[in-house]
């Protein structure tokens, strides 16, 4: 029922002051300062990442292969790489991998191989030498011996992905 005046009708008189009030709430919330986790508190989260993954890890040894890399909250997820030992018989004690997927949310975890997964700096490929000269041409100022090579594969369809 739409109110043309005010004073007209308690409930408009009421609706209107709850709008107001609702409205001022809400701009009072929203111009609160988000808090952000102190240091201590991503401390203690890495040290609970550690523990859980390296407990769940099959290895008997396992120890963390770098730093925990946390997703965004949208994932709520933290990954650790872990380094150890195969218990196994079969295995003769040999070194390897496992990923740890950390679920902040209900700090539950899951642990995969991670054998074929590489770690350290060491292990990024290096860059082309030849890749600034390609940009401008190669040495010799003739950039045009690449460009009319990797035209004709993309025409043929032969080029790589």
């Amino acid at each position: 029922m739409p109110c043309p005046t005010r004073s007209q009708h308690p409930l408009c008189r009421f609706s209107l002051a709850f709008l107001a009030v609702a409205v001022t709430t809400s701009l009072a919330l929203t111009a609160l300062p988000a808090r952000a986790s102190s240091p201590a508190a991503w401390e203690d989260q890495t040290r609970d990442v550690i523990a859980q993954c390296t407990d769940a890890s099959q290895f008997t040894d396992a120890e963390p292969a770098g730093a925990p890399v946390l997703f965004d909250d949208e994932a709520g997820t933290t990954a650790l790489l872990l380094k150890g030992h195969y218990p196994q018989q079969h295995m003769n004690g040999r070194a390897g991998q496992e990923l740890c997927l950390y679920l902040r949310a209900s700090q539950e975890v899951f642990i995969a191989p991670a054998d074929k997964l590489t770690a350290g700096a060491d292990a990024l490929p290096d860059a082309p030498a030849d890749t600034a000269d390609d940009a401008n041409g190669d040495a010799n100022g003739d950039a045009s011996s690449d460009t009319s090579d990797n035209a004709s594969q993309a025409s043929t369809g032969d080029a790589a992905p």
